[in-house]
């Protein structure tokens, strides 16, 4: 099955990532529906629309794009506008709490956010409050409109599904480790690296700690590598594999890595589009915690290897959820946050909290936002955030 030349995709914000999506969807080979990018600055959504058309002219692709202001605080202005355009996928690249913004702080800073039961949950309510905002736009307008979540889907998907807000799945995080994996099974195998396959299931956490240190910290996830669709996991010193990527695998560091995401997000996108079946790995797939390997066309399924359950699956990334701050959710979507993660709270910003509602995460993010750049001052850094 085929991209139809009536699908559209909405990219909801055009910075770093939602930048690079668009240029490199306006480039494909494959894609040859309407491209609609959409910002809340004009002038700079604009330049970055501009951008991509021109790219692609260069390229001689005929795309198609245009350009319609956003602004996900006002949730009836952009149903109104998801109404109108009628999106068949929407690509949310928003958040308030840009992810590579902590690695800029001094190490014992960063160390000290990145501790075993803190990490990116801690900065959750950033990625959630738009997120969640135009889930709520997206069912007021009645839209049947897919929407593939950027921002940190491993928990902030799972948190909207439990308010009956579900994307149906995110990008990047856990599958930023499979290509790396490819690469180095490849050389070590001395083949192709189309040749290659792995499943993997894992949450951020585990990604994040492999890409960074090589190990993931003492919680295990799970890796299943084969040559040809053989199975040769047994042949690979997995924890010796890992211990490589650092170093051989490693990519350019803070915003640069924005490359990969973006090359994971057109992945996913790409597969949900052309509706081939193709297995791909997504993180807060169907409303789960963390990353696995799934099938998202026609329907979107979990596709896990032989031998391994659903239930041993998701109690993998629980542990990974856990890890990162986040404790458990409640019905209405509220992320509790652990022991570690309101204390690293409490003594690196001062700020006392130990949930997350979903209607509340905006505000918490304003707070948190304000405490991240103060603390940037008290370094010397200017940090750029929203």
């Amino acid at each position: 099955m085929h991209m139809s030349a009536r699908d559209s995709v909405l990219v909801l914000g055009l910075g770093e990532l939602g930048g690079l999506v668009l240029e490199l969807l306006a480039r494909s080979p494959t894609f040859r529906g309407r491209l609609i990018g959409a910002d809340i600055n004009a002038d700079a959504g604009l330049r970055k629309v501009n951008s991509a058309r021109q790219g692609a002219i260069c390229w001689g692709v005929p795309a198609r794009i245009d350009f319609v202001h956003c602004d996900l605080g006002n949730v009836d202005a952009t149903a109104e506008l998801i109404a109108g355009e009628n999106p068949t996928v929407i690509f949310n690249a928003t958040t308030l709490a840009s992810w590579w913004l902590r690695d800029l702080l001094p190490p014992a800073v960063k160390e000290r956010l990145h501790a075993v039961g803190a990490g990116s949950g801690l900065w959750a309510p950033g990625h959630a409050a738009l997120c969640y905002n135009l889930m709520l736009a997206v069912r007021k307008a009645g839209s049947n409109a897919v929407v593939v979540n950027s921002a940190y889907p491993d928990a902030v998907n799972p948190a909207l599904a439990r308010a009956g807000l579900a994307p149906l799945a995110g990008i990047g995080n856990g599958d930023l480790l499979v290509a790396p994996l490819i690469q180095l099974v490849a050389k070590t195998l001395r083949v192709s690296p189309t040749r290659i396959g792995v499943r993997l299931v894992a949450h951020h956490f585990h990604a994040y700690n492999v890409l960074m240190h090589g190990h993931s910290r003492g919680l295990d996830f799970f890796v299943r590598l084969t040559l040809d669709g053989e199975d040769v996991t047994s042949e690979i010193n997995i924890p010796q594999l890992l211990a490589r990527v650092p170093d051989e695998a490693r990519i350019p560091g803070a915003s640069g890595a924005t490359w990969i995401v973006a090359a994971s997000a057109v992945r996913t996108l790409t597969a949900l589009l052309d509706r081939s079946g193709a297995v791909i790995h997504a993180p807060g797939p169907m409303g789960l915690v963390g990353g696995y390997p799934v099938i998202l066309a026609p329907e979107i399924d979990l596709a896990l290897p032989k031998g391994l359950g659903r239930e041993t699956a998701i109690a993998i990334n629980e542990a990974g959820q856990r890890a990162e701050g986040i404790e458990g959710f409640d019905r209405d979507g509220t992320m509790r946050l652990g022991e570690v993660a309101q204390q690293t709270l409490n003594d690196v910003f001062g700020f006392k909290c130990d949930r997350y509602p979903l209607g509340e995460c905006l505000a918490i993010a304003k707070e948190l936002t304000h405490r991240l750049r103060s603390l940037g001052e008290k370094h010397g850094i200017a940090l750029k955030v929203h």
